[in-house]
């Protein structure tokens, strides 16, 4: 399509094409928001229904509908029925703009999002109608600027839902990763305490000062790599001189790591990056070095390790430890072994219901058919973060579970629509064979009554009285004059 659908077309009609497509683009997704709202008051019923009080939520039920059909994370479809819960409940009018592609998704988004704390129907009424008048304009203006826009009228017709960043009040915090961070590197940022970031830039220093003259590294990257020492436990900073006379490594413990790669490589691989990590050759040595050419490593389950970062993690002490192949027959006890827990984590890599992205080292491992009926065995056992595992357990009969021998997870919706999920591993490791056998049948069919129901998690306050508490907590702190 891309080589040919516009070949030969003039200029004036392909400009036209991209200014009709971009409205189809957002009617499309005006649409798409449009079945969100239908589906989300289908499913979430008023809180006279026990079930409100659940952790896993009637809520939670629709955004697993809405994440496994547009296969995106829960907390991304949950932000999508918000906006169009906003759209068809108190924006009428903007939902007409967005219906006939006058405004696209991002402008929608930003005005759903700056208008959450509203309460008053009139007041809806009166900021649908000027926002309409104004936001097909909006398009071209940059984030910062769009939201000004938005607030301006917010602070017109309702001064106490202004969203305001109180600098005073997020005083500290700490943030580590960004979506845009590479592999092999993760950013880092955030605020603290005069008297914590003092001691935390002297201790930085401090561990600076015990490489050699010789260290290669810039004054920046030290003080980096100095943080990430310090987070494995060490007072000092590796030398990364590689002399073998070098006085700083002399001088200095072995450094420790708490870092565990999972590696999936053939053992003469593992082998020939633990040699690259223990050479120690000056710079000026004639040496041949043993080239590094280990597979694909991962940290923290789902971050690709770059091949080159692999030796020197070991050179400063991080632990490689290769997978077992599980047992054939299933294992007595209910909680899976080490060894086969660490077999399922790094077979599935993340949460296997469709879009979630949770990391499998902070999943449960459920066992899909229920024990004592189902077995504890790697064709039994799969990752689940804790929403989706209550959602498996407790919503039985709307969805359903069954996992293949080869690990693909297939789930069945309310609606009878099937997903299925692939171990995470195949995306890096695709000669990996992760067949483990299929299971007996289980005994008998489970016909007790479990009370499972009794064992759910529950709210103190239905999701509804959250929100309602939460907006009105947020607005009585804007009385306030705004920065603008």
């Amino acid at each position: 399509m891309f080589e040919s659908e516009f070949a030969g077309v003039h200029d004036a009609a392909v400009v036209a094409a991209i200014a009709d497509l971009t409205r189809a683009e957002a009617a499309a997704a005006a649409r798409r928001l449009a079945a969100i709202a239908e589906l989300r008051h289908r499913r979430v019923i008023d809180d006279d229904d026990p079930r409100t009080f659940w952790a896993c939520d009637w809520w939670d039920c629709a955004a697993a509908e809405v994440a496994a059909a547009m296969n995106i994370s829960s907390r991304r479809a949950s932000g999508q029925m918000r906006i169009a819960d906003a759209l068809r409940d108190h924006l009428p009018a903007v939902a007409e703009l967005f219906r006939r592609g006058d405004i696209s998704a991002r402008v929608v988004g930003a005005i759903t999002w700056r208008t959450q704390f509203i309460t008053e129907a009139p007041v809806w009424a009166q900021i649908d109608q000027a926002i309409a008048k104004r936001a097909a304009k909006w398009g071209p203006l940059s984030e910062d600027k769009l939201l000004s826009a938005v607030d301006a009228l917010v602070f017109e017709f309702d001064a106490s839902a202004l969203i305001r960043a109180k600098s005073a009040q997020r005083t500290r915090d700490f943030v580590v990763g960004d979506i845009e961070d590479e592999n092999g590197v993760t950013s880092v940022w955030g605020r603290l305490s005069a008297a914590d970031a003092a001691v935390l830039k002297k201790k930085i220093a401090a561990m600076v000062a015990t490489v050699c003259e010789h260290d290669p590294r810039t004054a920046e990257e030290r003080r980096a790599d100095a943080l990430g020492a310090w987070s494995h436990g060490n007072d000092h900073l590796p030398c990364a001189c590689k002399s073998p006379n070098c006085p700083a490594r002399q001088a200095n413990p072995a450094p420790r790591s708490s870092v565990v790669v999972n590696v999936y490589t053939d053992q003469a691989t593992v082998d020939n990056v633990q040699r690259s990590a223990a050479q120690a050759a000056p710079p000026e040595s004639s040496a041949p070095s043993t080239p590094v050419t280990a597979g694909t490593a991962l940290l923290s389950g789902t971050e690709v390790l770059p091949t080159p970062l692999l030796a020197e993690l070991l050179r400063n002490g991080a632990k490689l430890q290769p997978l077992c192949t599980p047992a054939e027959e299933p294992e007595p006890g209910y909680r899976p072994s080490s060894k086969l827990a660490r077999f399922i984590r790094a077979r599935d890599l993340t949460c296997r219901f469709p879009g979630c992205t949770a990391a499998a080292q902070v999943c449960d491992i459920d066992h899909v058919i229920p024990y004592p009926l189902g077995a504890t065995h790697p064709s039994n056992l799969v990752c689940l973060c804790r929403k989706h595992h209550l959602l498996k357990t407790f919503w039985t009969g709307d969805w359903d579970l069954t996992l293949r021998p080869d690990g693909a997870a297939v789930w069945t919706s309310p609606t009878g629509h099937t997903y299925t999920t692939y171990p995470g591993s195949r995306a890096y490791f695709p000669d990996w064979d992760t067949n483990t056998g299929d299971l007996p049948p289980p005994l008998k069919p489970q016909t007790f009554d479990t009370g499972r129901a009794v064992m759910m998690p529950r709210r103190k306050r239905t999701r509804t009285q959250d929100r309602e508490a939460r907006i009105k907590a947020e607005r009585e702190q804007n009385s306030d004059p705004p920065p603008f």
